[in-house]
């Protein structure tokens, strides 16, 4: 049908549109730069139509976005049927400097091994096809190697529970452990696990997204998603709790020490 809208399109179409109207041209202006129609433009913005590379490549150079419309429709097509609130966060992370997340009862998205991703997938979705299931699965686990090669840094505290919690089997446990550990040694994220009983204040989890040194957002998980806030006393707020949790959890070596004893018992 072609008329059909193509939900993970919708946020790259109301991209374009914003865009356009920005720089205050008509349908048909962009589209004459495009070499193709402003009806088809339209289709583009409504997400009735994908976007051709070729498309996305003139209009980042007409909008001039330095590549960052060409990367919102390379995001678009690898993150799959993620859920439209999450692909915003994941546009956060393009831009970040820094990434600073606390998590109560997983271990973080970002630092998931595709076998532990794959396990709460299924349970998040378990009417999706096993295509489905590797499409989010790589969309969650293939994120860390882009933010490592840019240099953001990486800080994680994760609740002492996280660690013992048993996702899938023993086996998938051992590796999630295995992989912190890698990551931490190699210095590719920080890591600390923070004890329920110097605990500053239980809260759902959240993630601090540092864009550039004048700015900083936040993004508030819920059950179906998520909140991307810029409330400067919001952000302050939650930063010092941040900050709290690091200086009452573990040293990054402490941690490191407790994730490998952990591991060991798992593998028993």
């Amino acid at each position: 049908m072609p008329n059909h809208v193509k939900r993970k399109w919708v946020p790259f179409g109301k991209e374009v549109r914003r865009l356009r109207n920005e720089q205050g041209l008509s349908l048909a202006q962009v589209g004459k730069r495009l070499g193709v129609t402003g009806s088809l433009v339209g289709q583009i913005e409504r997400a009735t139509r994908v976007a051709k590379r070729p498309y996305v490549d003139k209009l980042d150079a007409l909008f001039e976005t330095r590549g960052e419309l060409v990367n919102f429709w390379l995001d678009t097509q690898r993150e799959g049927r993620v859920h439209e609130d999450f692909r915003s966060a994941l546009a956060l992370e393009r831009k970040a400097e820094q990434i600073r997340e606390y998590q109560s009862i997983l271990f973080p998205g970002l630092i998931q091994t595709p076998d532990y991703a794959r396990v709460l997938v299924k349970a998040r979705n378990p009417l999706a096809s096993e295509d489905e299931v590797e499409e989010l699965v790589t969309a969650r686990t293939d994120r860390i190697g882009e933010l490592r090669e840019r240099g953001s840094l990486l800080w994680f505290v994760v609740d002492e529970s996280v660690v013992h919690k048993p996702i899938g089997s023993p086996k998938i446990l051992a590796e999630q452990l295995q992989w912190i550990e890698n990551l931490a040694q190699s210095g590719t994220i920080r890591f600390q696990v923070l004890p329920l009983a110097h605990h500053p204040g239980l809260c759902a989890p959240f993630r601090l997204v540092t864009l550039d040194k004048r700015r900083m957002v936040l993004y508030a998980e819920h059950a179906v998603g998520g909140e991307i806030l810029e409330s400067l006393d919001l952000v302050s707020e939650t930063l010092t709790l941040f900050s709290a949790m690091q200086a009452e959890a573990l040293s990054s070596q402490a941690s490191v020490e407790l994730i490998t004893k952990a591991k060991e018992l798992s593998k028993r």
